[in-house]
């Protein structure tokens, strides 16, 4: 995956943050001041009745497995969940509001049949996306946006639903990455690492991950097709 570079980056940085605060993992906080951003870890899917009698299967390789199922309320698609690899397992749930624009999806993307992030919409278009780099199947990287442009990211590197990582995206691709070093719940001064200057290169995520998965963000019924398995990678 061309993602994977970044999030061992990612996992590193958490290491040195929780190396130099004497803490390994989810352990007791007493030292948290009253601004720590505590944030719900949990990966919920939301529910969506591909069983139901009334949700329409379509089977686009004829292996006789559905890869995408619409479940509609009073004819209105409400939402659907898709197969993109032909693997017989859904690794893409959509969700639309009452207008019929996007709302929700929800993605995996190591094919292992778990969700890995959860995006949200506003009109149809991204506000915040919700991922789980680890693993252990829990939230810790949170990106905002703005009119659909990325502004900002937080991180919990250690798992333990207190943010200690602050991306701000002054310019796309070079984050400025401040951290929590004293384990207090707030970014300390001297503790902010520019990305790009560090490793000399700008991130491939999330700028390719929004260019990759762009297609999907479209309305739905612009997708006409099912994705094949992907290519291997060298």
């Amino acid at each position: 995956s061309r993602w994977v570079p970044l999030v061992r980056w990612i996992l590193t940085a958490g290491l040195v943050v929780v190396g130099l605060s004497g803490c390994g993992g989810a352990q007791a906080r007493p030292g948290l001041s009253e601004g720590a951003q505590r944030r719900d870890t949990a990966v919920e899917h939301e529910p969506c009745d591909v069983d139901g009698e009334g949700a329409e299967r379509v089977d686009a390789n004829g292996d006789g497995r559905p890869d995408i199922v619409i479940v509609r309320d009073g004819g209105r698609e409400v939402c659907r969940a898709v197969d993109l690899n032909l693997d017989g397992t859904f690794d893409r749930w959509t969700y639309l509001d009452e207008g019929g624009a996007v709302r929700r999806q929800e993605s995996d993307y190591d094919r292992d049949g778990r969700i890995d992030e959860i995006a949200i919409f506003r009109g149809g278009v991204v506000i915040e996306r919700h991922a789980a780099t680890t693993l252990h199947h829990q939230l810790d990287t949170w990106h905002f946006y703005d009119q659909g442009k990325l502004v900002r990211t937080e991180r919990d590197s250690n798992g333990d639903g207190v943010v200690d990582q602050w991306w701000e995206y002054r310019s796309p691709e070079c984050p400025l990455i401040h951290s929590d070093v004293n384990n207090d719940g707030r970014p300390d001064p001297g503790a902010t690492i520019d990305y790009c200057k560090e490793t000399g290169s700008a991130p491939p995520l999330p700028a390719e991950q929004q260019a990759e998965l762009r297609r999907f963000d479209q309305p739905l019924e612009t997708v006409t097709e099912v994705e094949g398995p992907p290519a291997e990678a060298t």
